[in-house]
């Protein structure tokens, strides 16, 4: 059985991805990048999300604020 990720949103860079994963105090470990062109699109474990919400200043983001 995989692990269940659930989109976190698209970034302009990994850098970008990694540190809003980071602000949110995500485990690296629970972070999938996928690049998808010109963007970064970030997964995040559903586990690992745990029912929070998510801060967003919308730094880095391709995709607006969650």
């Amino acid at each position: 059985m995989g692990w269940e990720f659930d989109e976190a949103g698209k970034f302009g860079s990994e850098r970008a991805a990694e540190d809003y994963a980071k602000r949110n105090n995500i485990d690296p470990r629970d972070v999938q990048l996928t690049r998808k062109g010109e963007e970064v699109e970030l997964n995040i474990r559903r586990s690992a999300l745990d029912g929070r919400k998510l801060r967003d200043n919308g730094e880095g983001r391709r995709d607006g604020w969650g």
